[in-house]
Protein backbone atom coordinates (compact mmCIF):
# COMPACT_ATOMS: atom_id res chain seq x y z
CA UNK A 1 0.00 0.00 0.00
CA UNK A 2 1.32 3.40 -0.99
CA UNK A 3 1.63 6.07 1.69
CA UNK A 4 1.02 9.77 1.43
CA UNK A 5 4.11 11.86 0.70
CA UNK A 6 5.46 13.32 3.97
CA UNK A 7 5.63 16.76 2.38
CA UNK A 8 1.88 16.57 1.68
CA UNK A 9 1.24 15.92 5.38
CA UNK A 10 3.40 18.93 6.28
CA UNK A 11 1.48 21.04 3.75
CA UNK A 12 -1.84 19.96 5.27
CA UNK A 13 -0.54 20.85 8.73
CA UNK A 14 0.37 24.26 7.32
CA UNK A 15 -3.19 24.61 5.99
CA UNK A 16 -4.56 23.70 9.40
CA UNK A 17 -2.34 26.25 11.19
CA UNK A 18 -3.14 28.99 8.66
CA UNK A 19 -6.84 28.07 8.43
CA UNK A 20 -6.61 27.52 4.67
CA UNK A 21 -9.59 25.54 3.38
CA UNK A 22 -8.57 24.58 -0.18
CA UNK A 23 -5.67 22.61 -1.63
CA UNK A 24 -4.86 22.39 -5.33
CA UNK A 25 -2.72 19.61 -6.73
CA UNK A 26 -1.68 19.12 -10.36
CA UNK A 27 -2.12 15.47 -11.34
CA UNK A 28 -1.27 13.12 -14.18
CA UNK A 29 -2.86 10.12 -12.45
CA UNK A 30 -5.33 9.83 -9.60
CA UNK A 31 -3.02 8.15 -7.06
CA UNK A 32 -1.60 11.09 -5.07
CA UNK A 33 -4.82 13.09 -4.95
CA UNK A 34 -6.79 10.09 -3.67
CA UNK A 35 -4.15 9.42 -1.00
CA UNK A 36 -4.40 13.08 -0.01
CA UNK A 37 -8.20 13.01 0.18
CA UNK A 38 -8.17 9.75 2.18
CA UNK A 39 -5.74 11.36 4.65
CA UNK A 40 -7.96 14.44 5.02
CA UNK A 41 -11.01 12.24 5.60
CA UNK A 42 -9.16 10.07 8.13
CA UNK A 43 -8.02 13.18 10.02
CA UNK A 44 -11.54 14.69 9.72
CA UNK A 45 -10.17 17.89 8.22
CA UNK A 46 -12.51 20.23 6.38
CA UNK A 47 -10.14 21.05 3.50
CA UNK A 48 -11.44 20.92 -0.06
CA UNK A 49 -9.26 19.19 -2.67
CA UNK A 50 -9.08 20.41 -6.26
CA UNK A 51 -7.19 18.32 -8.80
CA UNK A 52 -5.92 20.08 -11.92
CA UNK A 53 -4.88 18.26 -15.09
CA UNK A 54 -4.33 18.59 -18.81
CA UNK A 55 -7.21 19.09 -21.30
CA UNK A 56 -9.48 16.08 -21.71
CA UNK A 57 -8.17 13.53 -24.19
CA UNK A 58 -5.30 15.75 -25.39
CA UNK A 59 -2.32 13.86 -26.77
CA UNK A 60 1.04 14.43 -25.13
CA UNK A 61 4.41 13.43 -26.51
CA UNK A 62 7.52 11.96 -24.90
CA UNK A 63 10.83 10.82 -26.28
CA UNK A 64 11.52 7.19 -25.34
CA UNK A 65 14.88 5.50 -24.73
CA UNK A 66 15.35 4.89 -28.45
CA UNK A 67 14.83 8.63 -29.17
CA UNK A 68 11.47 7.92 -30.79
CA UNK A 69 8.52 10.20 -30.07
CA UNK A 70 5.60 8.41 -28.44
CA UNK A 71 2.05 9.70 -28.09
CA UNK A 72 0.12 9.22 -24.86
CA UNK A 73 -2.82 10.67 -22.99
CA UNK A 74 -2.28 11.16 -19.24
CA UNK A 75 -4.64 8.86 -17.31
CA UNK A 76 -6.24 11.75 -15.39
CA UNK A 77 -7.39 13.43 -18.59
CA UNK A 78 -8.34 10.33 -20.60
CA UNK A 79 -12.05 9.61 -20.80
CA UNK A 80 -14.24 9.71 -17.72
CA UNK A 81 -12.85 6.87 -15.56
CA UNK A 82 -10.62 9.04 -13.36
CA UNK A 83 -13.09 11.94 -13.43
CA UNK A 84 -15.88 9.70 -12.12
CA UNK A 85 -13.58 8.17 -9.50
CA UNK A 86 -12.55 11.61 -8.21
CA UNK A 87 -16.15 12.84 -8.17
CA UNK A 88 -17.14 9.79 -6.11
CA UNK A 89 -14.55 10.86 -3.53
CA UNK A 90 -15.74 14.51 -3.57
CA UNK A 91 -12.61 15.75 -5.36
CA UNK A 92 -13.15 18.45 -7.98
CA UNK A 93 -11.29 17.98 -11.25
CA UNK A 94 -10.28 20.96 -13.38
CA UNK A 95 -9.16 20.00 -16.86
CA UNK A 96 -7.77 22.58 -19.24
CA UNK A 97 -4.84 24.05 -21.11
CA UNK A 98 -1.88 25.29 -19.11
CA UNK A 99 -1.99 29.09 -19.43
CA UNK A 100 1.71 29.45 -20.29
CA UNK A 101 1.70 26.83 -23.05
CA UNK A 102 1.40 27.90 -26.64
CA UNK A 103 -0.41 26.41 -29.59
CA UNK A 104 1.54 23.57 -31.20
CA UNK A 105 2.77 24.67 -34.63
CA UNK A 106 5.07 22.01 -36.13
CA UNK A 107 8.55 23.36 -36.78
CA UNK A 108 8.00 26.54 -34.77
CA UNK A 109 9.25 27.06 -31.23
CA UNK A 110 7.82 30.46 -30.38
CA UNK A 111 5.67 31.02 -27.33
CA UNK A 112 5.73 34.47 -25.71
CA UNK A 113 4.25 33.06 -22.47
CA UNK A 114 7.07 30.54 -21.99
CA UNK A 115 9.28 33.31 -20.59
CA UNK A 116 6.79 33.77 -17.72
CA UNK A 117 7.00 30.11 -16.77
CA UNK A 118 10.80 30.13 -17.08
CA UNK A 119 11.00 33.20 -14.82
CA UNK A 120 8.91 31.51 -12.12
CA UNK A 121 11.08 28.42 -12.45
CA UNK A 122 14.16 30.52 -11.67
CA UNK A 123 12.76 30.90 -8.15
CA UNK A 124 12.12 27.15 -7.87
CA UNK A 125 11.86 24.45 -10.51
CA UNK A 126 8.15 23.62 -10.66
CA UNK A 127 6.87 26.98 -9.40
CA UNK A 128 5.60 27.78 -12.90
CA UNK A 129 3.50 24.61 -12.90
CA UNK A 130 1.97 25.48 -9.50
CA UNK A 131 1.11 29.00 -10.66
CA UNK A 132 -0.57 27.58 -13.77
CA UNK A 133 -2.59 25.14 -11.64
CA UNK A 134 -3.79 28.09 -9.53
CA UNK A 135 -4.73 30.08 -12.62
CA UNK A 136 -6.65 27.14 -14.10
CA UNK A 137 -8.60 26.57 -10.86
CA UNK A 138 -9.40 30.29 -10.53
CA UNK A 139 -10.38 30.65 -14.20
CA UNK A 140 -12.69 27.63 -13.79
CA UNK A 141 -14.33 29.22 -10.70
CA UNK A 142 -13.18 26.62 -8.15
CA UNK A 143 -11.03 29.26 -6.45
CA UNK A 144 -12.20 32.84 -6.02
CA UNK A 145 -9.97 35.81 -6.82
CA UNK A 146 -8.00 36.71 -3.68
CA UNK A 147 -9.02 33.45 -1.92
CA UNK A 148 -6.09 32.00 -0.01
CA UNK A 149 -5.19 28.42 -1.02
CA UNK A 150 -2.24 26.03 -0.99
CA UNK A 151 -1.07 24.68 -4.34
CA UNK A 152 1.33 21.74 -4.15
CA UNK A 153 3.18 18.93 -5.84
CA UNK A 154 5.59 16.32 -4.49
CA UNK A 155 8.43 18.76 -3.85
CA UNK A 156 6.99 22.24 -3.45
CA UNK A 157 3.95 24.03 -2.10
CA UNK A 158 2.89 27.65 -2.18
CA UNK A 159 0.46 29.62 -0.04
CA UNK A 160 -1.07 31.91 -2.63
CA UNK A 161 -4.12 34.06 -3.29
CA UNK A 162 -6.30 33.22 -6.29
CA UNK A 163 -6.16 35.28 -9.45
CA UNK A 164 -7.36 34.89 -13.01
CA UNK A 165 -4.92 34.35 -15.86
CA UNK A 166 -5.78 37.67 -17.47
CA UNK A 167 -5.02 39.56 -14.24
CA UNK A 168 -1.83 37.67 -13.32
CA UNK A 169 0.33 40.82 -13.12
CA UNK A 170 -2.36 43.32 -12.10
CA UNK A 171 -1.02 45.57 -9.30
CA UNK A 172 -4.08 45.03 -7.05
CA UNK A 173 -5.82 41.85 -8.25
CA UNK A 174 -2.78 39.97 -9.52
CA UNK A 175 -0.70 37.12 -8.15
CA UNK A 176 0.13 37.21 -4.44
CA UNK A 177 2.46 34.50 -3.19
CA UNK A 178 2.16 34.60 0.59
CA UNK A 179 4.71 31.87 1.31
CA UNK A 180 6.82 29.29 -0.51
CA UNK A 181 6.67 26.17 1.62
CA UNK A 182 9.93 24.26 1.32
CA UNK A 183 10.02 20.49 1.42
CA UNK A 184 11.58 18.76 4.39
CA UNK A 185 15.30 18.33 4.06
CA UNK A 186 16.74 14.97 5.03
CA UNK A 187 18.81 15.21 8.19
CA UNK A 188 22.26 13.72 8.25
CA UNK A 189 22.81 11.94 11.58
CA UNK A 190 26.33 12.42 12.94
Amino acid sequence: MQELNENFIDNINYCREQEIKKVIIFIRTEKNVILLKDYLDKEKLDIEVIAVTFPSNEKMYIVNDEDDVEEFIPPASEGTKVKNLLESKDIKLVSGSLPFEGIVIPGVNYNPYKIIEQTFNLVHQGLGNLIQALLMATDKGEVYPDERVVVMNNVLAIDVSGTNTRLLFHPKDGLKINNIIQKKQATNPE
